[in-house]
């Protein structure tokens, strides 16, 4: 089973979920919303020490992820707006957990675990690249929908990481670091090869003097 069949099996379990949001009035965007405000909440866990917890909290509010979208389409009231704003809150999402991981790695009782905060900020620099050029791309014409490691790997591997304690969330943040930074190159060279590159300058012409304007000799000085 690929990613994209196990999505749509998450889809039709959480079906019911969706179905008493709806009865219970909840809009998309409210959806959306709360789902940050967990996902933010998962953050202050993390930074706490509290990992095990934390990484419940945040696969409630990933999981928000999937019912928003889908009570849209429930609802009729699919538009860019709420893709858009949904977008925004993955990614504001995300910057509250990490922050919650760095300033976890930043006060353990033994001291800053360096490592780990390097490679912390390397996954945050590279889940926001890889994010940033696809949405470039999209901004000149392009579609870019490769990638090695794109927001669900991210999101399944960072819970894993969090539910198994430190010692196995090092090694994901390892692999995520490597894996994210690698996906920001792999689509800019996809996107580069798509897009067109300057054209050939045509040769410049050597100007013929003319009779009005005599040709200069070899050593005479230019003026």
């Amino acid at each position: 089973m690929d990613l994209t069949e196990l999505k749509q099996s998450a889809r039709a379990r959480v079906r019911p979920v969706v179905l008493t949001l709806d009865r219970l009035g909840f809009s998309p965007l409210g959806v959306s919303i709360l789902g940050l405000v967990i996902t933010a909440f998962s953050g202050w866990i993390v930074a706490k020490g509290g990992l095990f917890l934390g990484g419940l909290v945040f696969v409630i509010g990933s999981a928000f992820d999937m019912f928003d979208g889908d009570l849209a389409r429930l609802q009729g009231t699919v538009s860019k707006r709420g893709a858009f704003l949904d977008s925004c809150f993955d990614r504001i999402g995300e910057a509250f957990l990490f922050t919650g991981l760095i300033w976890y790695f930043a006060n353990l009782d033994r001291g800053p675990d360096s490592l780990a905060l390097v490679l912390v900020i390397a996954t945050v620099v590279g889940s926001l690249t890889t994010s940033y050029v696809r949405a470039r791309a999209e901004g000149v014409g392009e579609t870019c929908f490769v990638g090695l490691l794109q927001r669900t790997e991210r999101v399944i591997l960072l819970t894993f990481g969090l539910l198994l304690g430190r010692w196995a969330l090092v090694p994901i943040l390892g692999f995520l670091a490597v894996a994210t930074l690698a996906t920001t190159v792999q689509r800019m060279v996809h996107v580069a090869r798509k897009l067109p590159g300057p054209e050939a300058a045509p040769p410049a012409e050597t100007p013929v003097p003319s009779a009005e304007t005599p040709a200069k000799d070899e050593g005479e000085d230019p003026a």
